[in-house]
C-alpha cells in the first residue's frame, strides 16, 4: 500500500516547495528564468492558501484553544500576501517595484512557514489520529493540485 501523507507532512512538503522556488529564484539573474520561478511561487502560494483555509483552518478552530486567533492571524497574513501578489503582478519584471515586492513576498512566505509549523502542526498532531491526519491530507492534495479541491 502506498504511502498517503498526512495533512501536516502534505503543507510542511508544500512549505519545503516554495522555499525551494525562493532560492532558486534568488539564485538566479536571469530574467525570464525569474519571471517563471514567480509565476511557479504565486500559483503555489494560491493553491495553498485555499488548501489550509478548507482543510487546516476548520481543525484549528475546533481542536486549538487560540484556534480562532490562529486562524484569523493567518487570514490577516494572507491578505497582506495577496495584495503582494497583486502588486507584483502589476509590477514590471525585474522593475525595482518588482524585485520589493518579491522580497516582501520571500519574507512572508518564510514568516508563513515558520508559524504555521512552529505553532500550529505539532498541537494538532498531539490532537488527532493518523486516519484523521490522512484524511484531511487527502482533501487538502486535492486543492493543492488543481486549486478547486477536486470540485
Amino acid at each position: 500500500m502506498a504511502h498517503r501523507p498526512d495533512v501536516l507532512e502534505l503543507l510542511a512538503d508544500d512549505h519545503a516547495e516554495a522555499e525551494r522556488l525562493v532560492a532558486a529564484y534568488e539564485a538566479t539573474r536571469d530574467p525570464e528564468r525569474r519571471a517563471a520561478l514567480a509565476e511557479q511561487l504565486l500559483a503555489g502560494l494560491e493553491r495553498h492558501a485555499l488548501a489550509e483555509g478548507h482543510t487546516l483552518h476548520p481543525v484549528v478552530r475546533r481542536l486549538l484553544p487560540d484556534g480562532e486567533q490562529i486562524v484569523d492571524a493567518a487570514r490577516q497574513r494572507w491578505e497582506a500576501t495577496a495584495v503582494t501578489v497583486r502588486e507584483l503582478r502589476a509590477a514590471e519584471p525585474g522593475s525595482p517595484a518588482a524585485e520589493r515586492r518579491m522580497s516582501a513576498l520571500l519574507d512572508q512566505v518564510r514568516e508563513h512557514a515558520a508559524s504555521q509549523e512552529g505553532e500550529v502542526f505539532a498541537p494538532l498532531r498531539e490532537r488527532l489520529r493518523g486516519r484523521e491526519l490522512r484524511e484531511l491530507g487527502a482533501a487538502a492534495s486535492r486543492w493543492l493540485l488543481d486549486g478547486a479541491g477536486g470540485e
